[in-house]
């Protein structure tokens, strides 16, 4: 492996080395789903671009048993076979020399026979199993190639810029059905019950982006309108036999979908079909193989009858996620990992938009601040974080960016540039910047010429430090005396605690969309583009004032007491809209733990929150009086009650007003999800009440009464009911998991609220059961996450964690990201400094590299929060003390 100069200077990427490029792949793989294994041959047109006589292409974990080049430049004028073939692990390379050298600008044919297993680790060409109507235990083979895993099931160039052509032909047992990117060109009988499927060549693509499937399937269809290409794109959903309806109400939101792109887009679905598959074992949520897009099944299946709205909407982001990427991703790819954010940045924000023109009522944009911006911003509230366009030197640097600095922060600024330059200049940006790369390679700079070319802004200018700085600031307001004006701060914002001087160099351009109570918003937007500035606000006249109208800023504010009692004043009257609601409660919440300000300014903003009515809202305030919850877990009993009686006065009132049932059967979704969050919230802070009626009802649902939780109340209700039960309940949801026949949303909500239980037997129990064959390994942190949510169950977890680190490792040694995901869960309830030095000293003594980020991350967190209830452990009991609790 050779390393390579890149486009910015402080990265040296590791990259193969140049002397030849792949044109067209035809690649035959012969899959034995019984066997578990497969054979591979593979003829890779190449272009040879300095003279040599050494190939090298990456490869993992394959047997390559023969390769051999034929060129007309070649002295022999045919063929000749390798002199030597070396496979170098660590690189996950093949090293190919031949007897003769291949001239400069000459082409030839590289061929390859090859064998690999289909593995059970969910990467590469892997094997999935499912129980069919019998049940019977069944394989089907599948992939998931990014980023780095097409190596593992063939020989080639594994490099997003190594963009090639590509035909596929599986030879499958006749009765089975194989699948590929493209339409079917033909199948053929080959004798002993097999047949050979052969597909259409693709478009010029990216090696992480093909797929093929091979296994007994079902499948509904349906067709777009054919107004862009002119002529229908047959759309299908595939699944394990017997459940292909539950695919509907997916493959209606993609046919929807797929029509709006192109119109938003400007530019057609290139393909001639698009299937979508549910896998039932898959690591990631869903990957957006052009034209073959695979998912985990509770990202794609919905019973209509049974799903929670939660669930559904959720399936609606994702498949519009994955869509997008079509043209985002496929149509025109990023040039190296390091610019993954135009991807999944990209593909979230305008996911996002297609869920809210197609579903207006699920307030999509309002739920993007807290499932988005307020993620990106917690996460980026770390030293340990990373900018958007991150430095990749190595594959397996790869999958730490997988994040929400990637997707969320991604998204939002893209929300903050769109919201700024207008979404119709966004717009004409992206449609010209799709057209100019298509079938190619592009980098973020291309994207802001676009986008600046179209708006007439200067667009790399200012968004330059949005995506290659860490971090994002804090704005300081102070009033001047004169009543008129207001000079804000810009300093990098930390939730341990103001940065360094070091720390803090950038100054970021930042959109302040200051609005008064009289004019809403000022235009133009003022801008702070300087470490600080003064701006003309009518401080003296106005009523209130606001900085980050909508929240549409990647930023916190701090305002002077007496602006923050006016807004206090604002919300309580109703003034304030529903986005500025989250974001200054957000932002309050988010300063009491930085120290910037107090926790009890926090809590005392709470109270003109009284008469809220938004569920979004409530969402933010759960999320954050969780937090307190959760950090006060070292405190005396007698607080940590008092704390649970301020979370009554929350939400016990909200319980009653909404009651356990629905108003009418069209009720409002959110409205419904607000019901679950207020049970769950007065259930886990002590409402006897609550817990009474959970628990009858919980009774009463396995008894038969399936009415007596509905679709959005069973995780609150399940939940409950394990928190304060025993045995009993512990079983009886244990037992709804196991239970095929329920919808996999609702089974996988037993198994996440197995986890509250506070019977250490039943803890025990409970980690050996996440171990065990009924869970599959990508649902492991289902099971244990909420064990972290207990001081007790914390320690246990730990334990767990440090007990089973070979036997983990060994289970996700090719999806090392879930070793982070698995360290951030088993560790990131802890306060102390001390539990930090513990975890740190134990993960030392490991290699940790290709998830140290989490590592990184999950520390500096204990240490923070840590530091915040040091810092405030008074603060707070004083005031309890002094309001009534």
């Amino acid at each position: 492996m050779c390393t390579s100069a890149s486009h910015n200077a402080s990265e040296e990427r590791e990259l193969l080395p140049t002397n030849v490029s792949p044109i067209h792949y035809d690649l035959h793989l012969a899959p034995d789903l019984d066997a578990l294994t497969y054979t591979g041959e593979v003829h890779i047109k190449v272009r040879i671009n300095e003279a040599t006589d050494n190939i090298v292409l990456h490869s993992n974990e394959l047997e390559i048993k023969e390769a051999s080049l034929t060129s007309t430049a070649l002295q022999s004028g045919a063929s000749i076979s390798a002199s030597s073939i070396t496979l170098k692990k660590d690189d996950e390379t093949a090293h190919l020399a031949f007897a003769q050298a291949l001239p400069n600008g000459s082409e030839a044919t590289l061929s390859l026979k090859f064998s690999g297993i289909l593995n059970d680790l969910m990467v590469g060409f892997y094997r999935s199993k499912y129980t069919d109507a019998q049940g019977n235990t069944k394989n089907m083979a599948t992939t998931q190639f990014e980023p780095t895993d097409a190596r593992r099931a063939f020989p080639c160039w594994d490099e997003p810029m190594k963009k090639a052509t590509f035909n596929v032909t599986l030879r499958v047992k006749e009765n089975l059905t194989a699948l590929s990117n493209m339409d079917v060109a033909k199948t053929a009988a080959v004798g002993d019950g097999l047949k050979d499927v052969s597909f259409s060549t693709t478009p010029i693509m990216s090696t992480y982006l093909l797929a093929f499937i091979v296994g007994e399937l079902d499948y509904i269809e349906a067709h777009t309108s054919g107004k862009h290409n002119g002529r229908p794109i047959p759309c299908r959903v595939y699944t394990a036999p017997g459940n292909s309806e539950k695919g509907r109400f997916a493959l209606n939101v993609s046919v929807q979908v797929l029509e709006y792109f192109a119109d938003v887009f400007g530019a057609e679905y290139p393909l001639p079909k698009l299937d979508q598959v549910a896998i039932n074992d898959f690591e990631a949520g869903a990957m957006e193989n052009w034209g073959l897009i695979t998912y985990r099944e509770v990202a794609l299946l919905v019973d209509e009858a049974s799903t929670s709205s939660r669930a559904k909407q959720y399936v609606a982001e994702v498949v519009s996620h994955e869509l997008a990427h079509q043209w985002f991703g496929n149509l025109v790819t990023m040039e190296w990992w390091s610019e993954l954010w135009l991807n999944e940045g990209f593909a979230t924000w305008v996911g996002t938009l297609a869920v809210g023109h197609l579903f207006p009522e699920y307030a999509i944009w309002t739920q993007f601040l807290t499932d988005n911006l307020q993620r990106a911003l917690s996460l980026d509230a770390l030293r340990s974080s990373h900018p958007i366009q991150v430095p990749v030197r190595r594959s397996a640097d790869i999958s730490q960016i997988f994040d929400a600095i990637s997707y969320s922060k991604g998204a939002s600024a893209i929300q903050m540039l769109s919201s700024y330059i207008g979404h119709d200049s966004f717009f004409k940006g992206i449609c010209a910047y799709l057209q100019k790369h298509k079938y190619a390679n592009a980098s973020t700079e291309d994207l802001w010429n676009a986008l600046s070319e179209a708006s007439g802004v200067d667009v790399s200018h200012f968004m330059a430090t949005w995506t290659r700085k860490i971090g994002y600031p804090i704005i300081t307001v102070t009033e001047l005396e004169n009543g008129s004006q207001i000079k804000v701060r810009q300093n990098r914002y930390l939730s341990a605690g103001k940065a360094t001087e070091s720390e803090d160099e950038t100054e970021w351009w930042v959109p302040l969309g200051i609005e008064t109570a009289e004019s809403k918003i000022q235009r133009p937007i003022d801008v702070l583009t300087s470490r600080e500035a003064t701006f003309d606000v009518p401080v003296s006249t106005s009523k209130w004032y606001k900085l980050n109208k909508d929240t549409v800023g990647i930023y916190r504010v701090k305002y002077p007491a007496s602006a923050v009692v006016n807004i206090a004043q604002a919300i309580a009257e109703g003034e304030l809209g529903t986005n500025d609601r989250i974001g200054v409660i957000a932002d309050a919440a988010s300063l009491a733990v930085s120290g910037h300000s107090s926790t009890s300014d926090f809590l005392t903003l709470l109270r003109a929150y009284a008469s809220e009515t938004e569920p979004v809202v409530w969402q933010e305030i759960a999320t954050r009086t969780d937090a307190l919850r959760s950090v006060w877990v070292n405190e005396s009993d007698e607080i940590k009650e008092k704390i649970d009686a301020l979370s009554r006065t929350l939400f016990s009132p909200l319980v009653k007003r909404l009651g356990w049932e629905a108003a009418s059967a069209n009720e409002d979704s959110l409205v419904g999800r607000l019901r679950a969050l207020a049970i769950s919230a007065a259930g886990f802070s002590g409402d006897a009440e609550v817990i009474a009626e959970a628990n009858r009802r919980f009774h009463a649902f396995f008894d038969g009464d399936k009415s007596a939780f509905n679709t959005d109340m069973l995780r609150a209700g399940f939940a409950v009911a394990i928190y304060h039960g025993g045995r009993a309940e512990f079983e009886k949801a244990k037992s709804y998991f196991l239970d095929s026949a329920n919808p996999v949303d609702q089974q996988l909500a037993a198994l996440s609220n197995l986890g509250f239980t506070k019977d250490p037997a039943l803890v025990n129990e409970l980690l050996e059961f996440a171990l065990s064959d009924n869970v599959r390994n990508q649902d492991v942190h289902q099971a244990i996450n909420a064990l972290s949510t207990s001081e007790a169950n914390r320690e246990r977890l730990w334990k767990w964690y440090q007990e089973n680190y070979d036997l983990l490792v060994t289970r996700y040694r090719a999806s090392m990201s879930y070793m982070g995901a698995l360290v951030r869960i088993s560790t990131g309830g802890f306060i102390g400094y001390d539990k930090a030095d513990e975890i740190e000293r134990f993960l030392a003594t490991k290699d940790t590299s290709k998830f140290q980020r989490v590592v990184d991350q999950s520390l500096e967190k204990i240490r923070s929060n840590t530091a915040w209830f040091k810092k405030d452990r008074e603060d707070v009991r004083t005031w309890l003390a002094s309001n009534g609790f």
